[in-house]
Order: C-alpha cells, then sequence, then structure tokens
C-alpha cells in the first residue's frame, strides 16, 4: 500500500482514506440508511454490497458475499444497533490488518464497545453518526451534520477532511458526551413522535404554524423501523432517565391543571 492520494470517479482530489487509488468500499446493509449511503458513496468510491435479503442493490453498486464486502479496505456498517455484535463476531475472522470499520449507528457507546472487543486490534475502527436520512436529507447533504467518535482510527482527520469537502459539518466527540445528548434530543424526540402517532392526531385546517411543522417532522421520523426506535432508545444509557423525567413532568403538569380551576371570571366579577 503506496499511500497514494486518492481520485474520484468525479476528478476530484480526494484526501486518502484508504491507502489505494480508487478505494473501494464494502458496505454491509441495505436498508434505508444503507441503500442511501451507497448512494452517495459511489460517485465518489467502488462499492460492493453485502445483505442476506435478496432485494436488488441500487444501480452502480455491485453486490457481493458477505467476505466479499467485507474484504474491502474501508468496511462500512449500516445494520441495526441490536445486529452489531452478531456482525462483527461473522466479519473478525474475515479482516486483514490495515482496514477501517465503520459504523453508521444513532448510538455510540455500545456499538464502538463491540467493534473494539470483537474485531482484530490490527483493524482500524471509527464510530460515526449521520445526523441525517433519507428523508432529513432530500435535497442533500451539503450543510448536513455528521459526528465521528475515535475508536481507535490513524486516520481520522483525513476522512473529517473528505466529509467536510462534501459539504457536511463534522463535529469529533466522545462516544459518552455523543449519546448524552442525542439522549435529551434525538431519542427523546422519537418517543414523543412515537406517542403522537399512536393517538392518530392530524393537524388540519385551524393549525398553526409551529404546531404544523412539529407533525409534520414527526412524520419523517415515523418512517423509521420500529426496530430503528427500539434501538436508539434501548441501547442508549442515558435516554430512559430522559424519558422518564419528561414523563414525570408531564404528570405534575397534567395534576396541577386538573386541581386548579378556572378562576379568571370569578376574579374578574369580584
Amino acid at each position: 500500500m503506496s499511500g497514494i492520494p486518492i481520485r474520484s470517479r468525479r476528478g476530484m482530489a480526494i484526501e486518502t482514506i484508504s491507502q489505494e487509488c480508487f478505494v473501494e468500499i464494502g458496505i454491509l446493509g441495505l436498508g434505508r440508511f444503507g441503500r442511501f449511503a451507497a448512494n452517495l458513496l459511489k460517485r465518489d468510491f467502488a462499492v460492493c454490497a453485502y445483505d442476506p435479503s435478496r432485494g436488488r442493490a441500487p444501480a452502480g453498486i455491485r453486490r457481493g458475499s458477505l467476505a466479499e464486502a467485507a474484504g474491502k479496505p474501508v468496511v462500512l456498517l449500516c445494520v441495526p444497533i441490536s445486529a452489531m455484535e452478531a456482525i462483527c463476531r461473522q466479519i473478525a475472522v474475515l479482516l486483514v490488518p490495515g482496514q477501517l470499520v465503520i459504523d453508521t449507528c444513532s448510538v455510540k457507546e455500545k456499538p464502538l464497545e463491540i467493534m473494539m472487543g470483537f474485531l482484530p486490534k490490527e483493524v482500524e475502527v471509527l464510530g460515526t453518526h449521520p445526523l441525517f436520512g433519507p428523508d432529513s436529507a432530500k435535497a442533500g447533504i451539503r450543510g448536513q451534520r455528521i459526528a465521528l467518535c475515535q475508536g481507535r482510527c490513524r486516520r481520522i482527520g483525513k476522512i473529517k477532511k473528505y466529509l467536510q469537502g462534501l459539504g457536511l459539518r463534522v463535529i469529533v466527540t466522545s462516544a459518552a458526551c455523543h449519546d448524552r445528548e442525542m439522549a435529551g434530543t434525538q431519542a427523546l424526540f422519537h418517543f414523543l413522535a412515537r406517542g403522537v402517532a399512536g393517538l392518530g392526531i392530524k393537524p388540519g385546517a385551524l393549525t398553526t404554524p409551529g404546531p404544523a411543522k412539529l407533525f409534520h417532522d414527526f412524520e419523517d421520523v415515523q418512517n423509521d423501523s420500529l426496530q430503528l426506535f427500539r434501538d436508539l432508545e434501548r441501547g442508549n444509557r442515558f435516554a430512559g432517565p430522559v424519558r422518564r423525567r419528561v414523563i414525570r413532568n408531564l404528570c405534575r403538569i397534567e395534576a396541577d391543571l386538573a386541581r386548579s380551576p378556572g378562576t379568571f371570571l370569578s376574579r374578574k366579577e369580584k
């Protein structure tokens, strides 16, 4: 491996994130985000994808076996959080020194712990969380954010530079800081969205702009799978306490409303 800078198929100079020309990337998992990532990355790299289902791969993506996809210089794991241990156990014997394995989970502590524990020490490991997806990035990824969490990756600076070249805002943080912040934002938002969806409430013609936007955003995350919802709630150790605090606070508000009489008119009449 010579450390030659990569040049993408679009002719753009790309900072080296592997040490081969026209680097190949293996994607494991062709769910909604895996297909989305494959379509983005095929502009710059040769992509080989593996998924146990028999669905068709996106145009321009070569479908291969698990061994083929896991044998690429860069391996991108687009699998559910709850499937991380199983896939890492499977690919551990297929990896060779110098490869880079990247995950894309919405939770970072547990996936990094799994990758660091099950993958060979000679393999580089990086945790990422793209803070966007097929719905929120319909108009493109420029300006969207992505979190990088160090595992054991010597090339994190080069990866950051490549992602910034795509127009992404890159945030380098620790796995614990990531999960703590996500518990009060993404995990809580998904929790509230599921709660509203279960009530069947739909905004009507008299909806004001604020609630209209909120309900629209709720609908976007409801396109995500129930497995993703359960994984990001159960896999983030900070999410449960946040949910319970919100529930307790709502119960206190409801109790206050129930025992506070409507006294405005009576005070005015006095």
